[in-house]
């Protein structure tokens, strides 16, 4: 069994919380996050296509791994399904809308 800080467990919890399927046996909820801005989009990497992809600007997200080659980017679970890395910069905690 993954620990609370295994990207693979913070996925997995992120996954169930988006769908309302949170378990008590998950543990704490993960907090949300939100892409700044309002309007547009933003470039992100899609490690699965090994590309970049358009994101929408105020799209919410739980952060997944913080460990990623460049210590300003973090690696989020969009809600619309998207797994990207996006520097730190761009997003907002909201918490737990």
């Amino acid at each position: 069994m993954g620990t609370e800080h295994d990207p693979d467990e913070k996925l997995k919890k992120a996954i169930r919380q988006v769908a309302g399927l949170a378990r008590q046996q998950d543990g704490e909820l993960l907090p949300e996050v939100s892409i700044k801005g309002g309007n547009g989009i933003v470039f992100c990497y899609y490690a699965p296509y090994k590309r970049f992809i358009k994101i929408s600007r105020g799209t919410k997200a739980f952060i997944v791994d913080g460990d990623t080659i460049s210590p300003d980017r973090v690696i989020i679970y969009t809600f619309d399904g998207h797994l990207v890395e996006i520097e730190k910069d761009e997003l907002i905690f909201t918490g737990y809308d």
